[in-house]
């Protein structure tokens, strides 16, 4: 029999115990917290524990217990009276499941019979883990499957998704897996015996036999590099990224382990990424400066205004044949020449502003530019013309396409300098399809269809193929400092045309330009429009004009303008002040002159209110642009471009109030 630990039972309870059921081996402790400690130090050589429920609380010390001995069985014993509290705490108690007894001190023969069960109890438990234990140390340890080395190694070469050569002290190839296989296209039994560096590229042999040697002298401390590889049967290099190990055979001999993997499609995707993102920069290179541009344009068509608008007025009151006269004359031409300037800023940017779109034909124009250029470039150069028979017209800018003509070929002299060399200027057509549109989009906007081609070819300098990728971005030149504006120029005009251009150079051979521009079949000259005609001051109509623009010296020429012609004018310097003024007496006005870019209101938007309170005014639309402009509803009666003169001042008011244009004709001169 083993040992029974009594706690907190009172000495005559103990002497109850053994005059109920002798215990042989039977120890009364005083102090609960010597219970936890008594049973980790004697691990099972308690069989029961008994504990007193006259002091302190059975139930914790039970729980103790339990933590150190789960298989011994525990008896609580107690008054009647406290029974049924303790059992209900037992059963509740987290660590108490299983064999926790509580039993009422009487003096009877029952408690001893219970004590010798609880303790059967725990011999029995404990001896059921003892078998359970001796069972599992019966079973014998499985054995752990491992792998063939031999085919383990084999098996791995052949299935690496990379490739894998095996060089030895030589730099001859010994191993060769499947993937090495495939990546060059020479089986193992062709290549055993084979030196590595005789599959790679002559020009890099002798750098991959030192990034071996490197390698493995280094302690596989390299980091991979590309070397470029024939594949048998393919004239296309691939590309290879190498890395080196070092290694020994079973005699220790040094050797190399190499590895392989092609990156041939990965560097193609990375070049074409980053000329994504070469293309996405110049766009919004030319996006900024067609920002600037369009800023620029619109303050200085502004200005223009009052310079053309004030020397027509001065040219009224000139005496005619006088030098003041000629004076204002070349006032008027100069504003002419700064006005072509301003729309060749906003052609910077690829946008329709500012371009004025006619039938064109090339050839004519070509020829009348060979007269001209002829004088300006370097007498050792000679210009000659290919020109085809029946060229189709364009529609263009005509200043534009003859600013493009006249850069190209200024170019093109210069490149060529001060030697002989000849210049070729060809016409014709060709038909883009959808595999050239293709090629063309990459940087071009354009569509199937008949172009119209102009090449402009010298025998100059030539350009690296560094240079010919630079040349059409803002700001690049290889001129002098300053002139470096030209092909950005012509790129934007012949984006806005809706046409392409291309360049072929070889150093020291020459350069020849290609420019695409849409051709426009059927299409007619239109009659130049004259600006040779002098408003007659006497008989105008009256009327009050109302004069809306941000800008008070274009309000001013406006007004002197149209009250020399005997109109009445009241201006407005924002469209809320105008649509204040028009509201308190619309039938007052004739007609509006309106300004598009303005601060608080809009001119469409002030064309709308106007329209509003009256819905037959005459609104004239004064802006910088071109009329390629939307407007919701009902749109303006005319448009009148900055800078303008006063005859197309007049003439644009007097169409807009269903008169006929009072003016006449006068010297050409003028």
């Amino acid at each position: 029999m083993g040992e029974v630990l009594l706690v907190n039972v009172e000495p005559n309870t103990v002497e109850l115990l053994f005059a109920l059921q002798p215990i042989p081996e039977l120890r009364n402790v005083h102090d609960p917290e010597m219970v936890k400690e008594e049973l980790a130090r004697r691990p099972q050589a308690v069989d029961l524990l008994v504990l007193g429920a006259s002091r302190g609380d059975p139930i914790r010390v039970a729980e103790a217990a339990r933590g150190v001995d789960e298989d011994l069985s525990i008896v609580i014993l107690a008054e009647p009276s406290r029974l049924e509290q303790l059992e209900r705490r037992v059963m509740y108690a987290t660590f108490l499941s299983g064999d926790v007894t509580c039993q009422a001190i009487v003096e009877n023969g029952s408690i001893g019979p219970l004590l010798n069960q609880a303790m059967t109890r725990t011999r029995q438990r404990r001896k059921h883990h003892d078998d359970v234990v001796a069972s599992l140390r019966k079973l014998k340890t499985p054995k752990v499957w491992q792998p063939n080395p031999k085919q383990y190694l084999d098996r791995l070469l052949d299935h690496a998704p990379i490739g894998v050569a095996v060089l030895d002290h030589s730099g001859e190839i010994r191993a060769w897996n499947r993937r090495a296989a495939t990546v060059f296209g020479v089986p193992e039994e062709t290549v055993i015996g084979t030196r590595l560096t005789e599959l790679f590229l002559a020009s890099d042999r002798q750098p991959l036999e030192d990034f071996v040697s490197e390698s493995a002298a280094n302690g596989d401390e390299l980091p991979p590099q590309i070397f470029g590889a024939y594949r048998a049967r393919d004239d296309d290099p691939r590309q290879l990224e190498v890395t080196a190990a070092a290694i020994s055979s079973r005699s220790g001999e040094p050797g190399a382990l190499v590895l392989f993997k092609d990156v041939t499609e990965e560097k193609e995707q990375e070049a074409e990424r980053q000329r994504i993102e070469t293309q996405m920069q110049r766009a919004q290179k030319l996006e900024s400066l067609g920002v600037l541009a369009g800023g620029i344009a619109h303050d200085f068509n502004n200005l223009l205004v009052g310079i053309v608008g004030n020397a027509d007025l001065a040219l009224l009151l000139a005496p005619a044949g006088s030098p003041i006269q000629q004076a204002l004359i070349k006032i008027k031409m100069a504003g002419g020449r700064a006005a072509e300037l301003t729309r060749q800023l906003l052609a910077y940017s690829g946008k329709k502003e500012g371009v004025q779109i006619e039938a064109v034909d090339l050839n004519p124009l070509i020829s009348e530019l060979k007269n001209l250029l002829e004088v300006s470039i370097s007498n050792y150069v000679s210009l000659d013309m290919d020109l085809s028979v029946d060229l189709p017209l364009v529609r263009g800018d005509l200043s534009q396409v003859t600013q493009v003509l006249m850069n190209l070929i200024t170019n093109a002299s210069e490149a060529i300098g001060e030697r002989p060399g000849s210049i070729m200027i060809a016409t014709g057509t060709v038909v883009l399809d959808s595999d050239e549109c293709a090629r063309w989009r990459r940087s071009w906007d354009v569509s199937e269809g008949v172009y119209v081609f102009i090449d402009v070819s010298d025998t100059g300098c030539g350009m690296s193929a560094s240079t010919c990728e630079q040349i059409f971005e803002p700001f690049f030149t290889t001129k002098a400092t300053g002139r470096g504006l030209g092909l950005a120029a012509v790129a934007g005009i012949i984006r806005s045309h809706r046409g392409a251009i291309e360049v072929h150079s070889e150093l020291h051979t020459g350069t020849t330009f290609r420019v695409l521009l849409p051709a426009a079949p059927g299409a007619r000259l239109d009659a130049s429009p004259t600006d040779t005609i002098n408003p007659n001051v006497e008989g105008c109509a009256a009327g009050k004009i109302l004069v809306v623009d941000d800008e008070q010296h274009v309000r001013d020429v406006l007004s002197d303008m149209l009250e020399t012609f005997g109109f009445e004018v009241e201006t407005a310097a924002d469209g809320t002040e105008a649509i204040d003024i028009f509201r308190e007496s619309p039938d007052s006005f004739c007609a509006v002159i309106l300004d598009m870019a303005m601060p608080k209101m809009g001119g469409a938007e002030t064309l709308r209110a106007l329209r509003e309170i009256s819905s037959d005014i005459p609104i004239i639309i004064c802006t910088g642009y071109n009329e390629d402009q939307t407007f919701e509803g009902t749109g303006p009666s005319a448009f009148l471009q900055k800078p303008f003169r006063l005859a197309t001042l007049i003439s644009t008011l007097e169409g807009a109030l269903g008169r006929s244009p009072n003016v006449t004709e006068c010297d050409a001169a003028f």
